[in-house]
This record gives C-alpha cells, structure tokens and sequence, in this order.
C-alpha cells in the first residue's frame, strides 16, 4: 500500500468513526404542540452513553443571548420526570434555581419527560398558542450539563400546522445542531407561515418567512434586503453561514439576532408610508448586521455563554451602539437612504442623547456594564442606553478616522480588524485590543474620543465635526447637523463618500 492510499485509507477510518461515535453519542430532543390551547409544551430529551456518569446535573438557560436581562426560565418547567434504559424512575433533587441532580444509577441512557408554561408573546422567551409556537430555545430546552457539546436531533410533533421557519438544518424529519450552543442560537416559528421570495447573495440564499406579515410590496422589501445585505457584507468581505432566515413572529417590539438568522416582530403594513419604511429598514439592518458585530465580533466576556448568570462586559456599546450607528451608513451605501434622512437620523441621536439629564450620572461602559439591571433603555433620568451614546462615539470615530487619513481608512477598517480576531482566533476581543485598534486608526484623537466612553466628559461635537466638514446647530437645546457649504479637498472626499 502506499504512503498516500495508507493516508486516504486512515481519513476514511477517521471520518467513519466519527460518524459512527457522533450517532451514538447524540440527543434526541422531542417537541410535541398538540397542548398549545393550554400553552404547554411537551419535552422529551434523550441523553445516551452516560454509564460513567454517577450524578448528572441538568440545566434550564436563565437569560437568552441578544437581550442582556435574566429572564428566570427555570420557572417555566412543570413535572419534571427522569427515567432509565430499563424504564426506572430516577430520583433527583433541584439544587439552585436552574439545576436538577440525577442520580443516575449507573444507566446507559436517560429520559427527561418535562413540560414548559409558555404563555407570554415577547421575542426573548417562548410562546405557545392557537396561532402559533414560537420556539426561544433557551427557553424550552434544558441541558446536561457535562454533555454542553454533543450533538442533537430535534423533531417537531403536532397535528396542527405544517410549516416551521429556523436557520438549522434539517436531515430527514430532524432540525440537525452540532451542539446545544447551535441549538440555543436557533429560534423556531411554527404555523401558518408565508414565504417571500428568496434572493442569493454570492451564492448564499436569504428566506423571509413569518406570520401575519401585513399589507406591502413583498418584491420591494426584499430587493431593499438583498441591496442591505450586499452592502454589510462588502464591509467584511465575507459571507460566514450557508443560509441566513429573517423570521418574523408578528406585531410587537424587537428582535433578537443569530449567526445565521434573526427573530424579530413585523408588521409590513407600516412599510407603505415611508417615514415608517426607513425605521423598518434600519431595525432589520441593525438585526442582520449583529451577525458580524456581537455574533462573531463580541467582547470576550460574552464567550463561551454562562447560561445561568449574567454576563456582564463595558463593551457592549461596541455591539449595540456601532450597530446602531451601521443602519443608515448601510442603508446610504445600498441607495435605500438619502443623505438628508441620514443628516436628520443623526440629528435626532444626539437629540436624544443630549437632552437625558442622566448623561451627567452615567458613563457608557457602565451602561454596557449594569444593563442587567437598569435594562436596555436606561432607567429614565438615571441611566443612559448604549443605544443612545453608541452611536455617537461611532460618529467621531468615523469621523476622525476619515480625515486623519484623508478617507483612506473608515471606522470600516476598524470593524475588519475586529472580526479577523474572530475568524482567525474564534474568540471575542480583550477591551485592550478594541482600544488598541481604535488608537491604530483613530490616532491622537483616541484619547479624547475613548473619554467619552468611560468618563462623563461633555462630547465636543464641533471639534469633529468642523474637522470633517459638518455642521452642528443648537436652538434652544435642539440639535442639527447639515454639510457646510465651503469645504476643503479632504472634507469634499469625506462627506461626499460618508453621505452618497
């Protein structure tokens, strides 16, 4: 034999038995629907190939990733029941709010027989009702705690509806994770569901799919997410998932992302009056561009997931807030924003920043820090939002990083060294290593502008903004940013490649 065929022969081997070893090793879980009018969902999960195992602690996530609040799931779940390969009642006791001990008798495999209360229709946790079952992962599945990584097979019992819309992948009737992380990161809409027409973007296709969508031009919105979608991934110069699903539960507030799809509430109907249109667009620019920035570019704090606590980071205005920052300038790229919506959006941010007496009370890595507490909004009067503040510091660092270079490098540069951290590493950022590369681009300024992240230092607004050829108007505590007239050649090529 030869030395390659002996080679190719040992990777058959390898691959077969990792096969083999993943099959044996895998959960089932088991979804039944048919209790929705009692908003109950019936899980089974089946856990193989424990016989070393003498206890074995089961967990419920008490917080969903994407909305920073813990959300006490653990109080979902009734009549818990654990049963053996020879159909034995197991006993166990809850040792914490979201942890059961199994003592597991020595058995091969075990049956966890569960059910979860799902009665409240709000994006960060589950719902189950007469018109639909919105899966939240974290919120229905529990996990071994020791077995975090194995793989798992999902089916989907009811006798009710046909269609479901999740980023996983499906092998036969079963929704297919390479571990219970891909599992929670996988949100599930079941019901009578409309698909819009689907689009590629190099070769990865794009799904809508959702219930109730409203009123609107279903071949419009998609083209304006295809033109988003070619524009955020240009920043990157990378598609990182084979399919990405927009999955919308119905009316309400919000939306949680995913690396290969997001959850979010929608109602088309507001799509017809344009005002409406471009606030619609910048949320489902923000939900599609966190799959870059939190999903892959995250503080290193948030990585690998504590599902039962907090976890807590001064960064998450990076996630957030340059997020928020992202919507129009993508939105401008894509030919979807006028430079004059763009100019009022960022008038109305410091707006809203400027007249919260609460930026005189708390810094921005703080809010980032305490939003387990205070919420994603701030306390009003008490605590600011990184949604708010984030933006800002977007601004001048874009700003900043522009004419210092004379448009050579954009905060796009920054955003690029962030994500091969990921890509090259898979792991989030260390806060040095964000500062460090702000200070990389943004230079002498870095100093200042990183200032108004960790201090309370009033924003100098016009220095940047005079620097790069804007203007800034306060009437009576109202704010308004326009392009001055007269600009220099580095201004000209600033403004005229920041607003197109």
């Amino acid at each position: 034999m030869t030395n390659k065929i002996f080679k190719l022969f040992l990777v058959i081997i390898f691959s077969i038995s990792n096969s083999i070893y993943a099959q044996k090793d895998s959960i089932r879980i088991d979804v039944n629907l048919d209790s929705f009018a009692d908003h109950l969902y019936k899980i089974k999960i089946k856990i193989p190939n424990i016989k070393s195992e003498n206890i074995l602690d089961i967990k419920i996530p008490e917080w969903t990733p994407g909305y920073y609040q813990l959300l006490n799931f653990s109080e979902n779940v009734q009549n818990l029941k654990v049963t053996n390969n020879k159909n034995e009642v197991l006993g166990f006791v809850k040792t914490n709010a979201n942890t059961w001990r199994i003592a597991t008798n020595q058995s091969e495999k075990i049956t966890i027989d569960y059910q979860i209360s799902a009665k409240d229709e709000f994006i960060a946790k589950a719902y189950l009702g007469e018109k639909k079952a919105f899966i939240r992962p974290t919120a229905v599945f529990m996990f071994p705690e020791k077995f975090l990584e194995r793989p798992i097979s999902l089916t989907i019992e009811n006798s009710k509806w046909k269609k479901i819309a999740t980023g996983l992948d499906k092998k036969g009737k079963n929704y297919i994770a390479k571990d219970f992380n891909q599992l929670y990161d996988s949100p599930i809409l079941v019901g009578d569901l409309e698909e819009l027409p689907s689009f590629e973007v190099k070769g990865k296709k794009h799904f809508f799919k959702g219930i109730e969508l409203g009123d609107f031009d279903r071949k419009k919105l998609m083209d304006d997410l295809q033109k988003m979608i070619i524009e955020t991934t240009n920043i990157f110069n990378d598609i990182p998932y084979e399919h990405y699903t927009f999955i919308s539960i119905g009316k309400g507030n919000g939306g949680i992302e995913q690396t290969n799809s997001t959850a979010l509430t929608f109602n088309g109907n507001s799509l017809n009056v344009e005002k409406s249109r471009q606030k619609i667009l910048n949320f489902l620019t923000h939900e599609y561009f966190h799959h870059f920035n939190i999903k892959r570019i995250r503080p290193i704090e948030i990585g690998p997931f504590n599902y039962s606590d907090k976890n807590k980071t001064k960064t998450l205005w990076v996630g957030e807030g340059l997020s928020v920052y992202y919507e129009a300038i993508v939105l401008n790229r894509a030919g979807i924003k006028s430079k004059e919506v763009m100019l009022e959006e960022w008038s109305q941010m410091i707006n809203s920043f400027e007249n919260n007496p609460a930026k005189e009370k708390q810094t921005l890595a703080d809010s980032s820090y305490y939003t387990w507490e205070d919420g994603p909004f701030g306390k009003k009067g008490e605590t600011i939002s990184f949604y708010e503040k984030g933006p800002l510091i977007g601004i001048l660092l874009d700003l900043q990083i522009r004419i210092s270079s004379e448009n050579k490098y954009s905060l796009d540069n920054v955003m690029k060294d962030l994500y091969s951290i990921y890509k090259n590493e898979n792991r989030g950022y260390l806060e040095e290593e964000l500062n460090a590369i702000i200070k990389k681009y943004a230079g002498d300024a870095t100093e200042e502008i990183l200032s108004y992240v960790y201090t309370l230092q009033p924003i100098d607004y016009l220095k940047y903004f005079n620097n790069a050829g804007l203007d800034l108007q306060n009437q009576n505590g109202k704010y308004q940013v326009s392009i001055k007239k007269t600009l220099t050649k580095t201004q000209q090529k600033v403004t005229k490649d920041l607003f197109r």
